[in-house]
């Protein structure tokens, strides 16, 4: 017989993993999946508040948990960030690079560099931060998993995104170059591109009536995605069940990008 549907779902005993952008949306709901599962979770994320919520959240979980307050945009912060969790928890397996930041409503002309700017430091270096600190660690560790948080929009286009659309687009590039630089080194990389998902996050997008409808015609299963949606398959390709994928992109859509 095979294991138990309880059995099958402690796949992150004795693990280590960071979630970053935890405060809320597809962050908070991964991180409530993985301590779910056993892991230890660091819950990361500039907004202290939000994050601790998370925490609080996360009190009957099976493994340990700790919020730690992190500017994925800093160096020294998301330094700091990883070498607090394998201090706390004796070394890291697994992190999700989920943090972003874009504005709403700007094609390429109307996005000021202080946005551009923005974006693509939490967005796009966020994750090329959490992916340097982190792969020493999860090397000394054993090896393990990056699960970067991609979009669609760095798949297909939306209108009046641009400054997003680039740093996803380059969050996808740098998810392949991550796990071929460092596959035999025991790390797989890979990406989710959620779709339209129901975040606080996309508020604004579905206050947009022609963008909301713009988006939601265009899902074929009818539907706005759900963080759950999204949890699923982080849990997915970090855990041992997809030790045959790396530098992949997974999307998650509804059928968005074949409409």
């Amino acid at each position: 017989m095979g294991s138990s549907p309880v059995d099958a779902r402690r796949r992150f005993e004795d693990k280590v993993v960071i979630v970053t952008g935890a405060s809320s949306g597809i962050g908070r709901e991964t991180a409530r999946r993985f301590a779910a599962e056993g892991a230890a979770v660091v819950v990361a994320d500039l907004d202290e508040s939000g994050g601790r919520k998370t925490l609080e959240m996360l009190k009957e979980s099976e493994g340990p948990t700790r919020f730690i307050r992190t500017d994925v945009s800093d160096p020294g912060s998301v330094e700091s960030m990883v070498a607090e969790a394998v201090e706390i928890f004796g070394g890291l397996h697994v992190i999700h690079n989920n943090a972003y930041w874009a504005p709403l409503n700007r094609n390429v002309v109307e996005t000021s560099q202080e946005e551009w700017d923005q974006t693509i430091a939490v967005t796009l270096t966020g994750v090329f931060l959490g992916c340097k600190f982190a792969i020493p660690a999860i090397i000394a560790s054993g090896g393990g998993s990056i699960v970067n948080t991609g979009s669609t929009a760095g798949v297909v286009v939306s209108p009046r995104f641009a400054a997003y659309m680039a740093a996803k687009g380059g969050v996808l590039s740098l998810t392949r170059a991550v796990a071929f630089d460092f596959a035999e080194q025991g790390i797989r990389c890979n990406a989710i591109c959620p779709g339209l998902t129901r975040t606080p996050a996309t508020e604004p997008v579905m206050a947009d009536e022609d963008r909301r409808n713009f988006s939601l015609q265009r899902i074929l299963l009818g539907r706005m995605g759900e963080p759950a949606d999204m949890a699923a398959a982080v849990l997915f390709l970090a855990s041992e069940e997809a030790s045959f994928m790396t530098g992949q992109m997974m999307i998650i859509d509804g059928g968005r990008t074949i409409a």
